[in-house]
């Protein structure tokens, strides 16, 4: 049987130093690296940064959406010099400014108060006003550049459609609030809100004179020929498309009896 001998380095040491041999240092122990600590998570301070970059958020949407097109509304000609030279004025902010107006459209169908409301909430259809709130800016846009093309305007249809959808601006704003104030006046008051749309449409048509001003750099003559040539541009365009939807209705309908007689024959 083998047995284990328990020799230090030290007793080596003595015989190979009696011998006249050199002797064994030891290694010293590499000292042992500390685990790394775990960093605390603070939740206040996640909830600091999460509060702080909503407010930023929110402070943009307001800026953007709110104020500037505010601005423009009481400065009109530093306001478009702005939006078209310096390019503050954004396309995302102009599809958000018809789209709120769009959700005011249909707020306004179903939560204006009875004392003006005489719509039919079963007849309620947010394709329909989807479709006829979105479509005057465009429908617009492709008339006016179609005619100041060839005025020599300096407006491109990116500029014109944001323009347009800009000028909205007033309308939706008032009409949020008269979709609130319906619902608190008698009618003798309701008056006061008809006065305010009024107010908010003439409000649109002057951001939208201004802003053809500036955005083609017309004079004010100009302007008004522009858009009574817009106008009529506008009309033409209406009547072509209400032809070919007419037509695209009359084909799909004629395929359709097509295919049911058919299918009622052989099928």
């Amino acid at each position: 049987m083998s047995r284990k001998l328990n020799i230090s380095i030290t007793d080596v040491n003595e015989v190979r130093s009696q011998l006249g041999l050199e002797t064994y240092s030891p290694k010293p122990e590499s000292a042992k690296t500390p685990a790394p600590k775990k960093e605390r998570v603070n939740f206040l301070e996640v909830v600091k940064k999460v509060v702080a970059t909503i407010k930023k958020a929110c402070k943009k949407f307001y800026d953007e959406v709110f104020r500037f097109p505010g601005y423009i509304m009481s400065h009109p000609v530093q306001g478009w010099q702005e939006f078209k030279q310096e390019k503050r004025g954004k396309m995302s902010v102009a599809i958000t400014i018809i789209l709120l107006y769009v959700v005011m459209r249909m707020l306004e169908y179903k939560y204006t108060g009875p004392v003006l409301n005489t719509n039919n909430p079963y007849k309620f259809n947010s394709i329909t006003i989807l479709v006829y709130g979105i479509m005057p800016p465009i429908l617009l846009s492709v008339a006016n550049w179609s005619v100041t093309t060839l005025m020599d305007g300096k407006g491109k249809m990116k500029e014109i459609f944001m323009m347009s959808c800009y000028s909205f601006f007033p309308v939706m704003l008032i009409g949020f609030f008269n979709i609130i104030l319906s619902n608190f006046v008698t009618e003798d008051e309701a008056q006061f809100i008809l006065i305010l749309n009024i107010i908010a449409w003439a409000l649109t048509g002057y951001m939208a004179l201004t802003g053809l001003i500036g955005i083609h750099e017309y004079g004010l003559g100009k302007v008004l020929w522009s858009v009574i040539a817009t106008v009529i541009a506008t009309a033409i365009i209406a009547f072509i498309a209400l032809l070919l939807f007419n037509l695209a209705e009359q084909i799909y309908s004629f395929f359709y009896s097509l295919y049911d007689e058919l299918a009622t024959r052989y099928m």
